[in-house]
Formats: C-alpha cells, sequence, structure tokens
C-alpha cells in the first residue's frame, strides 16, 4: 500500500512576490522559505552565516583545556568511531591539533573486540602511553564509566558528540564526569542548530582554536571536505548549517589537494565533479567499509598519509572490502527477508525484531535499512549466540531512540537517535525486549504505508531547461531537502522499452495535451504491471509493450537534465506510478 501527498506549505503564505517561476515558488514554501531573506540565504549558502561557535555550550572550556596541554607539550589522544562520521571527527582533530603544535594520537575501537565508543581498553592504552588528554568525537556522550575510569588514572577528557543525551527514569540528563562536553543537543545548550553530525562539532570546536590562533582560513577550508562528507554519510538534515557545510565541503572535495582523498576518487573510478550521490553511495561506503570488516585505523591513515603508494594501496583495500561488505549485505537480507515471508512477521509485528547468529555484524545496520524500507517499519536486526550486538533502523513515525530508552534495562549497551539505533543485550532478555517494544509502539496501519509526498502538480506543458535548472539551484538534496517531486495527472504512455542488462530499467515516452517528454522509471516490467492492475488487465499491458496500446496513468517524479555527447534533454526520474481514470 502507498499513498500519495500534497506537502503541506511550511508559510502562511501563498506566494513569494519574487518573480520565481510558480512551482519553485511552492518548493521552497513547503520548506518554509518564506521571506526574500530566507530565499537568498537558501540559494545563495554563505560561510558568513555560519552560527558562532561561541554559543555552544562548554566550547570556550573545552578549547581552553586544548590550548592548556598543547603549550605544555603533553600528549593528546584523539578517541574516535568506526563510521565515516568517527573517521571524518577523528581526521579532522588529528590534522587541526597538529596544525595548533599538538602532540597528538589517535584511538579508534575495533567494532568487534570493543563495541561503539571509548571503553576502559583505551583509557589502559592511553595511560600507558602517558597521554594527559583524552577528546571523544562522535562518541562518549554515554560514556559515563569509561570516563569515570579515566578520572581514575588522572587523565582529562573532552566530550565531543552529536547523539541524543542518555536520560534517567525522571527524564533528567545523565552526563559523563568530563572536563567539559560539547554536545548541541544538552537542554542547556544555546546553539541554535542542533542536528550538526560529530565532525561538524569538531569543526565548529576547530575553528574556534583557529581563529583564536591566526590560522589561515585556506587551513579552514580544507576541513570542509570532512564535515560534507560526513555529514551526507551520517543522513544529517542538509538544512541551514548542514546546507553551508555541503556545498562548500564540495567545492574543497572537488579541488582537493588531500593524497588519499584523490587516490580514493580515482580507486572510486569516479569521473564526474563530486556530489551527494558519491558521498553518499560511493565513497562513503568505502570509507565505512574499514570499521565494519577490518580496522578504521586505516581510513583515518588514508586522510593523513602523504605517501603516495601507501594512498594507493589503501584505496584499493577499502574498495575491496566494500565489495565484500555488499555480499555479506546480500546475503543477509536474503536470509531475514525469507525468514520473515515465511513466518509472515509483517503481520504480526509492529516493530520487526530479527536474530540471525551468524551474521556479520558489521552490516546488521545496513541490512535493517533494507527491510526497513521493504517492510515499511521499524527493524532491529541482532546477530550473535549468547551476547546479541544489533542495529535498528526507524520510520518517521517512531522515535527509536526514545521508545527503546524505556527498555534499556535489558541491554548492556545503547545509543543513537530518533531513526537509528546501535545496542547489546543478553540473549535471556530478547524476549521481553521484543514483546515490550511491540507492545507499546503506538503504530498505526497506516503507519505501514509507502508515503511519498508531493511538492507541487504538474503538467507537462510546464516542464522547460529554465524550470529544471531553477530546480537544480535547490541543491545540495538529501536528507531534509529531497529533490523536489512533481505530480502528474492523466499522462499518456504511447510507448514502453525495457532496458539494463538485468531488464529493470523502464524508458517512457510520455504525452499530455500534445505536449511530450521522455521518462526513466526503475523497475521491471514485471512490477510495472504489478503497480497498474487496479487499472490495466496484464493483457492490455502487453499490448503496451508491443507498441499496440496506449493508456492512461497518474504518476510522481522528479525533473531532470540528462546529458548524453555533449547535448542536454529533460526527463522525469519516475518514483511511482497508478493508474489513471480515462481509458485510452
Amino acid at each position: 500500500m502507498e499513498k500519495w501527498l500534497i506537502k503541506k506549505n511550511k508559510s502562511n503564505k501563498t506566494n513569494l512576490n519574487l518573480n520565481l517561476n510558480p512551482i519553485v515558488e511552492k518548493i521552497l514554501l513547503n520548506r518554509g522559505i518564506d521571506t526574500e531573506k530566507k530565499v537568498e540565504e537558501f540559494l545563495n549558502p554563505s560561510y558568513e552565516n555560519l552560527n558562532t561557535p561561541l554559543l555552544m555550550k562548554d566550547l570556550i572550556r573545552a578549547g581552553n583545556i586544548i590550548l592548556n596541554h598543547i603549550s605544555k607539550k603533553n600528549k593528546i589522544a584523539i578517541s574516535g568511531d568506526y563510521d565515516v562520521d568517527g573517521v571524518m571527527s577523528t581526521t579532522i582533530l588529528l590534522e587541526g591539533l597538529k596544525e595548533l603544535g599538538g602532540n597528538v594520537i589517535y584511538k579508534i575501537p575495533n567494532r568487534y573486540n570493543d563495541g561503539y565508543g571509548i571503553n576502559n581498553r583505551i583509557v589502559d592504552e592511553c595511560f600507558d602511553e602517558e597521554v594527559k588528554l583524552i577528546i571523544t568525537c562522535d562518541n562518549g556522550i554515554a560514556a559515563k564509566e569509561a570516563v569515570d575510569y579515566a578520572n581514575s588514572k588522572d587523565i582529562q577528557v573532552i566530550v565531543t558528540d552529536h547523539h541524543e543525551i542518555p536520560l534517567d527514569e525522571n527524564s533528567n540528563e545523565i552526563l559523563p564526569n568530563a572536563e567539559a562536553v560539547v554536545d548541541p543537543k544538552q537542554k542547556n545548550c544555546t546553539y541554535p542548530f542542533r542536528d550538526l553530525c560529530g565532525a561538524g562539532v569538531v569543526f565548529k570546536l576547530i575553528s574556534y582554536l583557529y581563529k583564536l590562533k591566526g590560522i589561515n582560513w585556506e587551513r579552514e577550508r580544507y576541513l570542509l571536505q570532512f564535515v560534507a562528507m560526513a555529514t551526507v554519510c551520517d543522513v544529517m538534515p542538509i538544512v541551514e548549517e548542514n546546507r553551508i557545510f555541503v556545498k562548500y565541503g564540495l567545492q574543497a572535495l572537488n579541488s582537493s589537494d588531500n593524497l588519499g582523498m584523490k587516490e580514493l576518487i580515482r580507486a572510486c573510478q569516479i569521473k564526474d565533479p563530486i556530489d551527494v550521490y558519491h558521498l553518499g553511495f560511493i565513497l562513503g561506503p568505502s570509507i565505512n567499509s574499514a570499521g565494519r570488516l577490518a580496522d578504521a585505523s586505516k581510513a583515518v591513515e588514508l586522510f593523513t598519509c602523504n605517501d603516495f603508494e601507501k594512498a594507493k594501496e589503501i584505496s584499493k583495500e577499502l574498495r575491496e572490502l566494500n565489495v565484500k561488505r555488499q555480499e555479506l549485505t546480500d546475503d543477509g537480507f536474503k536470509e531475514l527477508d525469507n525468514f520473515i515471508l515465511n513466518h509472515e512477521m509483517d503481520k504480526k509485528f509492529p516493530i520487526l525484531v530479527l536474530l540471525s547468529e551468524d551474521l556479520n555484524e558489521s552490516v546488521a545496520g545496513i541490512v535493517a535499512g533494507r527491510l526497513k524500507e521493504k517492510y515499511k517499519r521499524p527493524v532491529i536486526v541482532l546477530s550473535g549466540k549468547e551476547t546479541l550486538k544489533g542495529s535498528g533502523r526507524s520510520i518517521e513515525e517512531y522515535n527509536m531512540f526514545e521508545k527503546i530508552s524505556h527498555e534499556k534495562y535489558l541491554l548492556e549497551k545503547f545509543g543513537g537517535h530518533k531513526m537509528a539505533a546501535g545496542m547489546s543485550l543478553e540473549r535471556e532478555n530478547l524476549v521481553e525486549f521484543i514483546k515490550n517494544l511491540n507492545n507499546n509502539s503506538d503504530l498505526k496501519k497506516e503507519d505501514f504505508f509507502s508515503k511519498y509526498y508531493i511538492d507541487a502538480q504538474a503538467k507537462i506543458k510546464d516542464l522547460n531547461m529554465d524550470l529544471a535548472e531553477s530546480i537544480n539551484a535547490l541543491k545540495p538534496f538529501g536528507n531534509g531537502n529531497e529533490a523536489p517531486v512533481l505530480g502528474f495527472k492523466s499522462v499518456i504512455i504511447d510507448k514502453i522499452k525495457i532496458l539494463g542488462k538485468n531488464q529493470n530499467v523502464l524508458k517512457l515516452s510520455l504525452r499530455q495535451d500534445e505536449n511530450n517528454i521522455d521518462a526513466i522509471y526503475f523497475s521491471d516490467f514485471k512490477s510495472f504491471k504489478e503497480k497498474l492492475k487496479e487499472g490495466y488487465a496484464p493483457s492490455i499491458l502487453d499490448e503496451l509493450l508491443l507498441g499496440k496500446r496506449k493508456i492512461f496513468v497518474d504518476l510522481i517524479g522528479s525533473l531532470d537534465i540528462n546529458e548524453f555527447n555533449g547535448n542536454k534533454y529533460l526527463q522525469v526520474k519516475i518514483k511511482s506510478i497508478r493508474a489513471g481514470r480515462k481509458q485510452c
């Protein structure tokens, strides 16, 4: 089941009076961009519009502590994480603190042996290496015990993180006893933008220190490529500050002089200018593969090394690891998907909690995400035999962090945010965990429908190159600023062709009131027929394929400029389709 919904206008205005295309105007109003100033800031994100780091709680204190340790030539350790955000955060801190003259090392936990975040083993290593200050990044907000242990060893700790703050039974924040806690999600933090990734938080810290020490802006700009990578790969909303980070970060990436980044781009065989797609679906997964299947320190080494052969070697290794990761993901998805189908779990449970004993725990989150997309409900995937570890992915209607927080007494470890979570628990607690989550889900049947949000209704006659370029000016697209979706009613399909080596791409010739445009639909013909079965018999659709029949459809999709052999032409990328009310 699916629903097509018209996006609600987030403004009380019906027009902007700015001489914009009416469709573009509607798209902006849907995003709450309803003044000339907001339009200007959205269409032309400016570095000068970033919020001052001084507003972030404990940031000045953290900066002073760091400079004090640097002045004393004390050894500083960065405690990072093994995902893209953790790797990028570690890289930013490492490069930034070295620029400031710091004596810096880094530690990243092993996904299998350590689990998430700073732990006692890392603290012990730091103690043995005479570290005087540990700075966490992309972790630490839930590491009260590890921070206490560091304090017992006379090692100071600064926590930088962006995850939700753990709460007690009375909804009071449980903060680690660190010298400074820099996390914009703290209740008494006055920083105006809460949706930074971990790399965004440490960038703010380094930016403050650079300005304090008069370090050239170009060195700050250099770090933006890592902030953009983390922002996209951690699926942060690309709005406000993140929009600025991604815009300038993409510029930095496309002119990057970072040896490791250049070699990874080359290993991934990316020829086009780097955009959000390359970060989220090609470069990011390759970086992630180090932490999933090997050691995330490899990825940090890649972005901080100055040896061409070493950078080439690591880049090749990351690409090979990513291929292996894809295979493990596919196998895990098929196994659990078959289990759901065989046991009709989607008909019984609003929350799918699944155990695969032998699943590589590093791909649990990816498998959960794919199952969530298929079954349109929250999914938690666990692996192991006695102590179970896993990840969850959620839907908009279900705050996973909040709901699982009520069951944390059953868990060994837990962290995350509204749309995703990681956890570990003993097997003896699994049944109660599943029962409690499902009994208290508060989800309704309609929450499990596929939902497509339409920015504006349009006709084919409205589509032209000026409109397409105006829509492209709204980039970068991503979470929180999705590519605008247009809705079309009563469109004729004149022709349809099956493309692709797997025959899973359809090219459609569309017509409406004597206006024509081509469209691409990523679907096989069998699924296409299933979509239209309520309006057309299979035999009619077979005739359409043979060119003997035309049909009416409604469809939703995005307007795209396709470039081929130096020529540009418009096409619609179809997201969904249904039988139209008219019949040919």
